[in-house]
């Protein structure tokens, strides 16, 4: 690839983090910040308590993570299995229920695949592409 194709993917994949960053640290810390409200509504699709605690600060470590870059294929990777949940029980609403957690899913398998990017705090390794 040359110099202005790396940059638009590092540019791309910064933009991405931040905006699916950001979607996870609000909906995280609406979580957090309302841990009553939080138990309650996990209860009554009968999710254990300890879940909804993993998935308010898994959201809300994940989505600084991302913003920042720091591991951030492993909390894509943990974010899109809180993603899959998500769009499996807001299947049965129909397209309204599951358009957003499958289209933030999108998002987080396309930062999984590429990495963060860049520009990022510590990068982890990127994938090799085979030699033809």
């Amino acid at each position: 690839m040359n110099k202005i194709t790396n940059a638009r993917v590092d540019i791309s994949l910064l933009v991405s983090r931040l905006i699916i960053g950001a979607i996870f640290i609000l909906a995280g810390w609406a979580k957090v910040s309302d841990m009553a409200s939080t138990l309650g509504f996990f209860s009554s699709m009968s999710i254990p308590p300890i879940l909804a605690y993993i998935v308010a600060y898994g959201e809300l470590i994940g989505g600084i993570m991302l913003v920042l870059g720091l591991c951030a294929r492993y909390a894509a990777a943990f974010l899109s299995i809180i993603m899959i949940v998500a769009v499996y029980l807001t299947f049965p609403m129909g397209v309204q229920g599951f358009m957003t957690p499958l289209a933030t899913l999108a998002g987080l398998i396309a930062l999984l695949g590429n990495g963060a990017g860049k520009f990022a705090v510590k990068k982890q390794s990127q994938p090799v592409a085979p030699k033809v």
